[in-house]
């Protein structure tokens, strides 16, 4: 049934399933800083140009998280690798749900339509059928 691949960023690794109506990405296996949170986002950008994405569930298992001064630029950098496009559930794995619904506030801000989840169940949910 799945299609999934694996592939491998700079300093983290990210699984890919097509799943029915939306792209499934499990980024794991390294710590969060800046320079992984950027390059997540822009790897996260041309896979879903590459397959045609316009919905996709992230699950983030990094270790450690992004300085809250750095917040900015990961959301430019969620902006510069097209985000505003896709509508983002993105599933806080580890314990950064504060850190990722700050996120959240600042990415709604600048057009990008995301929402933080704890289960991937609810985020599936409303990622496929709104609130």
């Amino acid at each position: 049934m799945s299609n999934a691949r694996v592939v491998d960023g700079p300093g983290f690794r990210i699984r890919y399933d097509g799943e029915p109506g939306y792209l499934r990405a499990h980024v794991f296996d390294g710590t969060d800083s800046l320079e992984v949170s950027t390059a997540m986002w822009r790897m996260l950008g041309e896979e879903c140009r590459a397959v045609g994405a316009s919905r996709m569930l992230v699950l983030e298992e990094l270790h450690s998280t992004v300085d809250v001064a750095d917040v900015p630029r990961v959301i430019q950098a969620m902006v510069d690798a097209g985000m505003t496009t896709v509508r983002i559930a993105f599933v806080e794995l580890l314990d950064d749900i504060q850190g990722s619904e700050h996120g959240e506030i600042l990415c709604l801000e600048h057009g990008i339509i995301v929402r933080i989840f704890s289960d991937e169940d609810s985020a599936r949910r409303w990622l496929l059928y709104g609130d």
